[in-house]
């Protein structure tokens, strides 16, 4: 099983169960060194920024699920990218695939996706003060 770091919508559990029917809940997951952001194409992303910090949730994916979640993600059509990067969590430090979209540009978000994101920040269990400062966008 390899270690996924969703930020986005994936941390809404349902959409993942969708997406990834085998996944595990590794646990709640601090990428250091990145800042959370809505691209111009109205998805989630994260960029590298020194003094911010990214939350999210670890779950651990199959070869399986992780071909679906490419797909979901579109990853063969440059939508996303695949990356490993270090992320801090209750068990120290794991290199977790993360998807960051290649658009650095900043935007408004889908509609849609207003309502899968809150959906996550419920059952990832956000920090307040984060998803007062990173995620003002979606809670309108």
């Amino acid at each position: 099983m390899k270690p996924y770091f969703a930020y986005g919508s994936n941390l809404w559990l349902e959409q993942m169960r969708t997406r990834c029917p085998g996944f595990r809940v590794v646990g709640p997951g601090m990428l250091i060194g990145y800042r959370w952001i809505i691209t111009a194409r109205g998805y989630a992303s994260v960029i590298r920024s020194v003094s911010d910090v990214v939350f999210g949730t670890v779950y651990a994916l199959s070869e399986e699920d992780e071909a679906r979640l490419d797909a979901c993600e579109g990853v063969s059509s440059g939508c996303y990218r695949k990356e490993l990067l270090v992320v801090e969590t209750a068990k120290g430090k794991l290199r977790c695939l993360v998807y960051v979209d290649p658009v650095r540009q900043e935007g408004p978000p889908h509609e849609e996706y207003v309502i899968r994101i809150r959906n996550g920040i419920r059952d990832a269990a956000l920090p307040t003060q984060y998803v007062e400062r990173y995620l003002s966008i979606i809670l309108g």
